[in-house]
């Protein structure tokens, strides 16, 4: 079958692989010298970008494969990339945590009409866990009325937290909520909504949220997760200059919350002084009781 395909003109493979998305051209370029400097066209990365998100990019050709790859998102930062409604004082604010992964958030004080929501473009035929991190804060009010949500084309994922969990256990950490059922894309390149919502005459209160990405399930999506990964260290370093970026790959469960590992550096001060007093109050203690033996 390869001897057969590297008879092939090149015009004839050009037009072939302009059906294929990224993925496919990475592993098609590993196949040989033919075939990689077939992939490595600029212009071939403009009709991928111009078929995969409906216009071409500005600037010159020499960018367009750059582009692709940093248009291909599957996350979004709730501060930056969604629209919120009342999104303003006193209902919410957007404020700087290093424990974030952009290092901004979405800071909600009390809110009864509540909808948060944003768009992924392009994304990949497959399915995906749709994982919101979020944190809950002390005096946390209705949030468990709050559904979360995710559609592709008609297909629905959707749920609220579970009441089970004992979300303070986390303190003020950010924790994944991964939606029971996986959201399935059947077209290549569609659009994908994401939206929390809750329009009950209770008011929500003290909410953080991060952000919501799709995690691809597929074996075969692998090197997106791994691009996701870069994805979200490029976005965190431009959000916040020169701020150390320090992030866990998260493979998550499906209605799982838990607690996001952090380095010692990003620990609050008064995690510290606990820490302190501990060991002074057992350094007495053993003090008193070797004094104690030594006096018998």
């Amino acid at each position: 079958m390869s001897a057969e395909l590297n008879t092939l003109p090149d015009d004839v493979l050009f037009h072939v692989f302009s059906f294929c998305n990224g993925d496919d051209i990475s592993a098609f370029s590993q196949v040989c010298r033919q075939f990689r400097q077939v992939c490595d066209d600029d212009y071939l990365w403009k009709q991928l970008f111009l078929r995969r998100f409906g216009h071409a990019p500005e600037g010159n050709l020499s960018t367009y494969k750059a582009e692709y790859y940093e248009s291909e998102r599957t996350i979004l930062s709730v501060a930056d990339d969604c629209t919120i409604a009342h999104n303003h004082n006193p209902y919410w604010q957007t404020i700087d945590d290093h424990r974030s992964i952009f290092g901004r958030v979405s800071l909600l004080h009390a809110v009864s009409w509540l909808h948060v929501f944003g768009e992924l473009h392009g994304v990949h035929s497959g399915t995906y866990n749709v994982i919101w991190r979020l944190s809950v804060l002390p005096r946390a009010q209705h949030i468990f009325d709050i559904n979360f949500r995710a559609e592709a084309n008609g297909n629905i994922t959707e749920s609220r937290l579970p009441e089970s969990a004992n979300l303070l256990d986390f303190g003020s950490d950010y924790f994944d909520f991964v939606l029971p059922e996986p959201l399935v894309v059947l077209k290549p390149f569609e659009d994908v909504a994401v939206e929390c919502r809750c329009t009950t005459n209770t008011w929500k209160s003290n909410l953080k949220l991060c952000s919501v990405r799709l995690e691809p399930i597929d074996e075969r999506r692998r090197g997106q997760r791994l691009r996701w990964a870069e994805q979200v260290k490029r976005s965190a370093q431009a959000s916040n200059g020169n701020r150390p970026w320090q992030i866990r790959f998260l493979r998550s469960r499906p209605g799982a919350s838990y607690r996001l590992w952090k380095p010692w550096i990003q620990r609050q001060w008064y995690e510290a002084g606990f820490i302190a007093m501990f060991c002074a109050i057992a350094l007495a203690l053993f003090v008193h009781i070797l004094f104690t033996h030594t006096a018998k």
